[in-house]
């Protein structure tokens, strides 16, 4: 479900600028070996380097401030993205901060593929749109098609393009990697665990 390519596609991207390195540098969890290189490796993948050579993230994470999206979009934005990956037992994409990351890949996205911003503002707008005449069932009703192939809506291509990013961003943040994937890095384990399952014990 996670569109691995993609993703990858967006860090090289944001890599070669200045300011791109710099949010990556305080999104990417350490020694995550995410941090994407700037350029592309022969088939147009993106290689991928130890995050110790990535800029280190202040000790202090100062408030973001959205530099695409108005108050109001970026908060709609917050508020789909958590209906997407919602706070239960594990974190969402509220603690994830998902929407940073959206929002600085479609201000970024003016260089490297303009149509996402227009993707974004449209459905955005259609979301509002839809969201005046049925308070609260937009996005259940744009996500009908992802389960029903005969099902049709206007809104399904801004629906999957949500859930697609925000799941990109989830995935690769330090919530949920860490956190809800519980990911270890590039540590040295001493021994294998194994597989601590009881049925597989012997």
């Amino acid at each position: 479900m996670i569109g691995r390519r993609r993703a990858l596609k967006y860090f090289g991207l944001l890599s070669a600028s200045a300011a791109g390195r710099e949010f990556l540098g305080g999104w990417l969890p350490r020694g995550s070996a995410l941090m994407a290189s700037p350029a592309p490796a022969a088939g147009g993948l993106y290689q991928v380097q130890d995050a110790e050579s990535a800029p280190s993230p202040a000790d202090t994470e100062s408030p973001y401030v959205p530099r695409f999206f108005k108050p109001d979009e970026f908060h709609t934005v917050e508020v789909l993205t958590e209906l997407i990956l919602p706070t239960d037992e594990k974190p969402g994409a509220k603690e994830a901060k998902v929407a940073n990351y959206i929002d600085f890949v479609v201000y970024s996205a003016s260089e490297f593929e303009p149509s996402l911003q227009k993707q974004w503002i449209e459905g955005l707008g259609l979301t509002n749109k839809l969201s005046e005449k049925q308070y609260g069932k937009p996005l259940t009703q744009m996500s009908v098609p992802e389960h029903d192939p005969k099902a049709r809506h206007e809104g399904f291509p801004f629906y999957s393009l949500l859930k697609s990013m925000t799941l990109e961003a989830f995935f690769t943040s330090k919530v949920g990697l860490i956190d809800f994937l519980d990911y270890k890095g590039l540590t040295f384990l001493t021994s294998f665990p194994g597989c601590t399952h009881p049925e597989h014990q012997t």
